[in-house]
């Protein structure tokens, strides 16, 4: 390309002939000779020259080689972009504006096709963003699914989990076996114990194990509770991408084009494999596409810009991994005090019912909360179809219809006082079996019928107090009525000292 403006600036400043300028530019002797007459005619000077543009100085000293005003009729480009948008195809779009200038002469369909792509593109200008470390965590699932082997030798797919930090561009991969909650959690506990620290945030995508509704008319995005429970256990906010938004996680969506490509080549011609020895492909990998130079960093690498970016941004990691469990919140207790999952039902207190209750499910209990605070917690069932009822959450006259249907004593004693529920407790400790067990209940039930619970509560404490919480010792204490007495000052009555010849006193065993 001819640089008018080094050859003006060499006319101007140097005194070398038209020969020797035409050899530093490649120019022959007379363009030389005619630039500079032109420039000796304008009294163009230095100054002039620093201050025009390319365009002036093409318009001053080539004005015979300056590109023709343009003889077709342009389109109006935001008119067509808009008939493009409402359906419209290019090719539609070039008949509707060769039709409006019919009596004039239109563009090519070709041109038409390259004016439109040069507009688009000058109308959606791409900014460069500027992200903070330690900010943001960008992950995504990839559409590249690697083909491995089950623990059984079974052929099967899995699923590509590729994270990011955008300060630093450093990527971390994984496969895990679906995009289930479990997996999930799973491969974003993964990446997390990689990077060696928690972000602000983590952005992802829409898919049903992070969010449940995206964001749009409704309002704001709702978040999966148990994905808020793991951003909650480690600190960091959910943050999922606008739907349809792919630019919103654009470091994701670069990484995870990278990434598949290389395991590609990494998994060629080779034999199925689990998807440990999978894992440990990406591994290496990722190590070398984390150390490899970066153009836009001179001198740097992902690994390197991590070690100065990201790392002291991160927050320090808890230690402890997040244990999985499902959560499901919001869940209306009903008139039975018992909550459904997975056609099994947990029981919660009675005085919360008409309340909203959080369950938090793990592989062997089942939790319930209210207001941040956990009110029951339950053995996860194996059997659809069965219940567990805590007595403590039974109202009191449940409680006393569930105890006489089992016969059981222990359940009874919580209907009593304390006294009560310990010198049964003690009964039940015993080794009893058959019917002598479950005649315990029924005793129990037939003294507190004939005596009262005020009579029977003071029999057992008197029980406790002297070191024999039976039920032997209870009926003895009540037959004779010493229930309200106690056993530190007690003297049977009736009793004196008898003196008699052949009583042996004190006095005998002194005597010489």
């Amino acid at each position: 390309m001819f640089d008018v403006r080094g050859l003006l600036r060499l006319i101007l400043t140097t005194a070398y002939s038209h020969r020797e300028l035409g050899r530093l530019t490649g120019r022959s002797p007379t363009t030389i000779a005619r630039y500079r007459a032109l420039v000796q005619d304008m009294d163009f000077t230095l100054a002039q020259l620093e201050g025009a543009s390319d365009s002036d100085l093409d318009k001053l000293f080539r004005a015979g080689h300056s590109p023709a005003e343009p003889r077709k009729t342009q389109p109006d480009w935001s008119v067509v972009a808009l008939r493009v948008k409402k359906g419209l195809t290019l090719l539609e779009a070039h008949e509707v504006y060769a039709l409006e200038i019919s009596d004039k002469q239109a563009l090519s369909y070709r041109s038409f096709c390259r004016g439109y792509a040069r507009n688009t593109a000058a109308s959606h200008p791409v900014m460069i963003q500027r992200h903070k470390p330690g900010a943001a965590m960008m992950v995504d699932f990839a559409g590249y699914r690697p083909k491995g082997c089950d623990d059984d030798g079974a052929e099967r797919s899995f699923e590509l989990f590729v994270a990011v930090l955008p300060a630093s561009d450093v990527t971390f991969a994984c496969v895990v076996r679906s995009q289930k909650t479990a997996d999930w959690i799973e491969a974003n506990e993964r990446a997390l114990r990689f990077f060696g620290g928690a972000p602000e945030a983590i952005v992802c995508d829409n898919l049903k194990a992070a969010v449940i509704r995206p964001k749009g008319r409704a309002g704001t995005a709702i978040i999966n509770p148990t994905f808020q429970a793991f951003c909650e256990h480690h600190g960091v906010l959910a943050s999922p991408a606008g739907a349809r938004k792919p630019t919103h996680k654009a470091k994701a969506e670069i990484g995870v084009k990278l990434v598949q490509r290389l395991l590609r080549l990494a998994l060629n011609d080779r034999p199925l494999q689990r998807r440990a020895a999978i894992n440990a492909s990406l591994l290496e990998v990722l190590a070398r596409l984390n150390a490899r130079p970066l153009r836009r960093a001179q001198g740097e690498s992902r690994l390197s810009l991590y070690q100065k970016l990201d790392q002291p941004a991160l927050k320090p990691l808890r230690q402890d991994a997040f244990p999985f469990h499902e959560v499901r919140r919001g869940l209306m207790l009903g008139s039975d005090y018992h909550l459904m999952h997975d056609h099994r039902r947990y029981s919660a207190p009675h005085t919360l019912i008409g309340r909203k209750l959080d369950l938090r499910v793990s592989a062997v209990s089942v939790e319930i909360w209210h207001d941040a605070r956990m009110v029951a917690l339950h053995p996860r069932l194996d059997r659809a179809g069965d219940v567990s009822t805590d007595p403590n959450h039974m109202p009191p006259h449940h409680l006393a219809r569930r105890a006489s249907a089992e016969e059981d004593l222990q359940i009874w004693a919580r209907l009593q006082s304390d006294a009560v529920q310990t010198v049964a407790k003690a009964e039940v400790e015993r080794p009893l079996h058959g019917a002598a067990r479950s005649s315990l209940y029924r005793s129990f039930c037939d003294l507190h019928a004939r005596v009262g619970s005020h009579r029977l509560e003071a029999a057992c404490a008197r029980a406790i107090r002297i070191g024999r919480p039976r039920l032997t010792t209870v009926r003895n204490i009540l037959e004779r009525g010493l229930e309200f007495t106690d056993p530190a000052v007690f003297t049977t009555p009736g009793t004196a000292t008898v003196t008699h010849e052949n009583v042996r006193g004190p006095a005998y065993f002194t005597e010489g």
